[in-house]
């Protein structure tokens, strides 16, 4: 089981490695930390470590992990 410091770097890190593409969603104006916190205090941590887990396997198969982000921030704002 991963630690609350490091889901919110590799979170972190997600949200920085794919900035060109986020900035065109609602959280575009957020930085990386604010998007970071933002989204564990939605969903909390445990389904912020399946989603890193999900992003590990997408990436693992060369499929389209910011989609995926994409789709899962499509439903929170839906919500």
């Amino acid at each position: 089981m991963l630690e609350l410091a490091d889901i919110k770097r590799q979170l972190r890190s997600f949200c920085r490695r794919n900035r060109t593409a986020l900035k065109y969603t609602h959280i575009g104006d957020y930085s990386a930390e604010e998007v970071c916190d933002m989204f564990i205090a939605c969903v909390g941590i445990e389904e912020v470590q399946k989603i890193l887990h999900d992003i590990d396997i997408i990436n693992q198969r060369g499929g389209d992990t910011v989609k995926y982000f994409m789709l899962i921030l499509e439903g929170l704002k839906a919500a």
